[in-house]
């Protein structure tokens, strides 16, 4: 492996798990987490590129995740109409906001490129 492609199947796996919060929200957060909090300090461009920017995402849209759950209970619970109104809008306009930044940055790690997520990316791009 060359010098640039040596942090790539950890860019994959992170934004893997990205992609992966998107479905099952919480949990691959925490994989995340333990990815960012042990390669904090990688010497790998591709790393510090990719890592922090998916997990910077997930903790974004696993926040809007909670508060559509809040809402939820506040709108009277699982049970209601607003529930279901809730969850529509959240799958259907949320999620693909948040997918495609995340395939792109899939397929550019796959790669070995550098990603740049609009609007949050900025720090970590090269």
């Amino acid at each position: 492996m060359s010098d640039d492609n040596q942090g790539k199947p950890l860019a994959i796996i992170s934004e893997g798990l990205y992609l992966l919060n998107l479905l099952f929200p919480l949990l691959p957060l925490i994989g995340l987490a333990w990815l960012r909090y042990r390669h904090r300090n990688s010497e790998f461009d591709l790393v510090r590129n990719h890592l922090p920017q998916a997990f910077i995402g997930a903790c974004i849209s696993s926040g809007i995740f909670i508060a559509a759950n809040l809402l939820i209970l506040l709108l009277g619970g699982y049970g209601s109409i607003a529930a279901l109104i809730t969850f529509e809008v959240y799958f259907i306009a949320v999620v693909p906001l948040f997918l495609i930044p995340g395939l792109m940055a899939l397929i550019k790690a796959m790669s070995g490129q550098q990603h740049r997520y609009p609007l949050i990316g900025r720090k970590y791009a090269r």
